[in-house]
């Protein structure tokens, strides 16, 4: 099987999946409990459109963190609290499933510069939990 294909501007990383919409929700949820995370709400975006008359094919946003390095970070700056918890977008486009979200750092880094070690610990394991997500 193929590496997944990963498509990134300079914020925002987008990784295919090699499973349908519900299996790489599901793989992410795992990855992110596996990696010392916790999804801590989650807005289903698909059912919201539909309201309007809009159908999409799977559209699942994620918010994602981890309560110890929440402590810290609003400790910190309780401005914080406008990136954190991070956004996980998972959605489904012509058949394919896709992960994508901007880089924590750099969300981070415009609340604070302060919280540029923490944003780059959290893109290493944003990266492990999306490629884990799609593989």
């Amino acid at each position: 099987m193929a590496a997944p294909a990963f498509a990134q501007s300079s914020n925002f990383v987008k990784v295919e999946s090699h499973h349908g919409f519900g299996a790489t929700v599901s793989a992410l949820k795992k990855a992110v409990s596996s990696n010392m995370m916790m999804v801590m709400g989650n807005i289903n975006q698909g059912k919201v459109l539909s309201m309007s008359g809009l159908k999409l094919e799977g559209a699942e946003s994620f918010l994602v963190g981890n309560p110890a390095m929440g402590k810290v970070a609003f400790g910190m700056d309780p401005a914080v609290g406008v990136e954190l918890p991070a956004r996980i977008y998972v959605w489904s486009d012509h058949g394919k499933a896709y992960v994508g979200y901007f880089k924590p750092s750099s969300q981070l880094e415009q609340v604070s510069p302060g919280f540029a070690k923490m944003g780059g610990k959290m893109d290493m394991m944003f990266d492990i939990i999306a490629k884990a997500a799609t593989k």
